[in-house]
């Protein structure tokens, strides 16, 4: 929370906004990448990944974006079987993050 409140100037308005923002557009990004892992378009994954990355490192997720890292390193090697599955345990850490920040700040 502090990264957060130091990324808005504890601004709970803001904060809000963000979240809120985020929240809405975390399924649409999941179906995203699910879409292009079972295409097998890496490059799209590891692009849509790092834009991620840079919308969680503003909630101060940090062991999430350390979390997509690896992801994207993986990626530069292949796109393995189990990727899907690394993807779906991702969002369900994101999905717990934002319920936690949610209680912080409403």
């Amino acid at each position: 929370m502090d990264a957060f409140n130091e990324r808005t100037a504890n601004d709970v308005e803001l904060q809000r906004s963000l979240l809120s923002c985020f929240e809405g557009e975390c399924a649409g990004m999941r179906n995203s990448l699910n879409t292009m892992v079972l295409e097998g378009d890496c490059n799209a994954v590891a692009s849509s990944l790092h834009k991620l990355k840079g919308s969680v490192g503003i909630f101060g997720f940090v062991k999430i974006t350390e979390r997509i890292s690896e992801l994207e390193n993986m990626l530069k090697i292949e796109l393995c079987a189990d990727f899907a599955e690394k993807l779906s345990e991702l969002f369900v850490s994101i999905e717990k993050h934002i319920i936690e920040l949610k209680k912080c700040i409403y």
